[in-house]
């Protein structure tokens, strides 16, 4: 793709049962580390090393981010442009530029930002607040394969070839033949090409980061002092934001593995009809985002009863645990019941926890199961109420603790 200026002008307005309800623990921002409870705390710095330092009231607390599964919450985008970032990342900007070989824009949360143009997957031109605001398209841009740019446009169809110039009211692609003039009031997002696309890190501590107007992105480095943070970025650039304005950070490659980062043994779904689900990684069963209580959550399996997926433990972890709810996507309906059972190496499963039936509407149920010295462990989701109609059952965070 030519490296042009490209502009966009948009508005931008057990066994251990823990059992909890996330509702019934104090109000967030809320730490979770790997040993202990979870806890309370503003997050005050953190250093080169992944050391993070947590106050609450005169009160202070270190951890290690190997030590550190999850701070804070993240919350939906607001309305405006979206810059999609290796890694899952997401940035809300308002404008957005490509000059040479940099993509960069001005966002409530992070200022004035630029970022090296093969660390950008593609751009959503018009995303509403709210939970599903720009996910089809994001998901449109993700999935792109091949060679090219692509113009996705508002009724559906998709352009491939080079962007070769852009004004504030069209931009023009290079195919076959003459160059092609496209309205940008009929254009819905822009897939960069995902052949030039960095590959993020995927070993060693890495923490997904979330900013207060939506936008996150994985971070490979990350430092923060009082007032302001500056983020690493995986593939490729840095970010600097407040301090203040950081809501979530959840820490990958540290003592928490979690499941879905893992290749199961096995799965398997047993259709009521005929009707066969699959699961899903880090989404809910239909492919979405995951969401429980309103909340969006980057980490977990999304799967529908009646269903079994089992995992190689090989002895290394102590214990399980997640938070299970059924999907929002469901809901006030669909209910069912998870089941953990683990295998010590003689061949016979154990169960270690049944949960009551959970329906949709309520809220997520943290749990927790001693795996240690099992060599598999296997998830269960069984139907309740009515049969398994919309049983969109998710593991959220669901994580091996090292």
């Amino acid at each position: 793709m030519s490296r042009l200026l490209l502009t966009f002008h948009r508005t931008l307005p057990a066994v251990v049962l823990i059992a909890i309800s996330l509702s019934a623990l104090a109000e967030e921002p809320l730490a979770i580390p790997t040993d202990g409870e979870p806890f309370r705390a503003k997050l005050a710095s953190v250093q080169t090393d992944w050391q993070f330092e947590f106050t609450a009231e005169s009160d202070s607390r270190k951890l290690a981010g190997d030590d550190l599964v999850a701070w804070g919450k993240p919350v939906d985008p607001v309305s405006g442009i979206q810059v999609l970032v290796v890694g899952g990342g997401l940035i809300v900007t308002n404008p957005v530029k490509l000059a040479g070989e940099s993509l960069s824009g001005a966002s409530a949360s992070l200022g004035d930002w630029s970022l090296p143009i093969d660390v950008c997957a593609g751009i959503v031109l018009r995303a509403t607040s709210g939970r599903n605001g720009g996910e089809a398209l994001r998901r449109r841009i993700l999935s792109a394969k091949g060679r090219g740019d692509r113009l996705l446009l508002d009724n559906g169809d998709e352009l491939t070839g080079t962007i070769t110039a852009l004004s504030e009211t069209a931009v023009t692609l290079r195919r076959e033949g003459d160059p092609l003039e496209v309205k940008l009031d009929t254009l819905a997002a822009i897939a960069f090409d995902p052949s030039l696309l960095a590959a993020p890190q995927t070993s060693g501590l890495r923490a997904i980061v979330g900013l207060n107007d939506g936008s996150h992105v994985l971070a490979t480095e990350m430092t923060a002092d009082s007032r302001n943070a500056k983020l690493k970025v995986a593939g490729g650039g840095e970010l600097q934001t407040a301090t203040a304005w950081i809501t979530f950070v959840q820490i990958l490659g540290g003592r928490a593995v979690y499941l879905s980062d893992l290749e199961p043994a096995s799965y398997r779904h047993l259709p009521l009809l005929t009707l066969s689900w699959p699961y899903h990684n880090d989404l809910n069963v239909h492919g979405s985002q995951l969401r429980s209580g309103g909340r969006p959550y980057f980490k977990g399996l999304g799967l529908h009863s009646p269903a079994r997926i089992t995992y190689d433990l090989a002895g290394k972890y102590q214990r399980f645990e997640a938070d299970v709810a059924v999907d929002d996507s469901a809901g006030p309906r669909g209910s069912v019941a998870f089941r953990i059972f683990v295998d010590d190496g003689t061949g016979g499963w154990q169960e270690r926890f049944t949960s009551p039936i959970i329906r949709g509407g309520e809220a997520p149920q943290r749990i927790a199961a001693d795996v240690s010295g099992a060599k598999r462990i296997s998830l269960l989701v069984d139907f309740a109420d009515r049969g398994d109609e919309l049983d969109h059952a998710d593991w959220l965070d669901a994580r091996l603790i090292k």
